[in-house]
């Protein structure tokens, strides 16, 4: 999460709800944050919109590259 008030706000409530439910609550708490931690890297992948295929071999690059990751041929400006 980028906001790192509403990180500190999900650990409250998580760490209010796990206390209140004791061992069992904490623990299933900390699932639920690991269960968002992994939603949320899964969201970092660049827009779709924001890469390009390459002429020659067809990999997948962001379009500020100048040249293929893959296979090195030089990208031309779209």
């Amino acid at each position: 999460m980028e906001n790192p008030l509403v990180t500190a706000g999900l650990a409250l409530v998580f760490f209010g709800i796990g206390s209140f439910f004791g061992q069992v609550g904490i623990i299933v708490a900390g699932l639920a944050l690991v269960g968002i931690g992994l939603s949320e890297s899964n969201g970092t992948s660049k827009d779709p919109s924001e890469k390009t295929n390459c002429p020659s071999c067809g990999a997948r690059n962001d379009r500020e590259n100048d040249v293929c990751h893959h296979c090195g041929t030089v990208l031309s400006e779209e």
